[in-house]
């Protein structure tokens, strides 16, 4: 699940499932909140294999990150990287290919249903009983259209 906002709210539980704690949207909605509870936070493997954390800002910070799975740090001194997420060529040329191909779908769906539906949209009533031919003038009650009786 994404955080779409960067206070979003947090529940924590135990292993039966019980809520011990709870990092809420808005603070006056807090029951179980960090500071309240008292919570601690203790890592096991990793680069903070055995570190254990007390304090409420740093446990908020570590639970609200939990949210997106493991939480890791990006290497950015080794091969001088800024940590933006970019795409390669072959995405690009991927994503510009299915968006050109949902738009050419859509559009041929579109201009299918405009040429079967065309009396319709131009509200022509359906209990007519002149047959208009449409390319020629595409009026209706212009003497100079082609028309068959039914």
């Amino acid at each position: 699940m994404p955080t779409f906002f960067e206070k979003f709210p947090v529940v924590l539980v135990d292993e039966e499932g019980i809520v011990r704690a709870d990092v809420p949207f808005r603070r006056a909605e807090s029951k179980y909140s960090v500071e309240q509870v008292g919570v601690t936070v203790e890592f096991y493997g990793g680069e903070l294999n055995g570190v254990s954390y007390s304090d409420p800002a740093t446990v908020k910070k570590y639970a609200r990150r939990s949210q997106l799975g493991e939480i890791f740090e990006l290497d950015r001194a080794t091969l001088k990287s800024d940590g933006v997420f970019r795409s390669s060529p072959r995405g690009w040329f991927t994503f510009g290919h299915a968006t050109f191909a949902l738009l050419f779908f859509f559009g041929h769906i579109w201009h299918g249903a405009r040429t079967l539906f065309r009396d319709v949209f131009a509200g022509i009533d359906p209990d007519l009983d002149a047959q208009v031919e449409f390319g020629t003038f595409q009026k209706v009650g212009d003497p100079t259209t082609r028309k068959q009786a039914v």
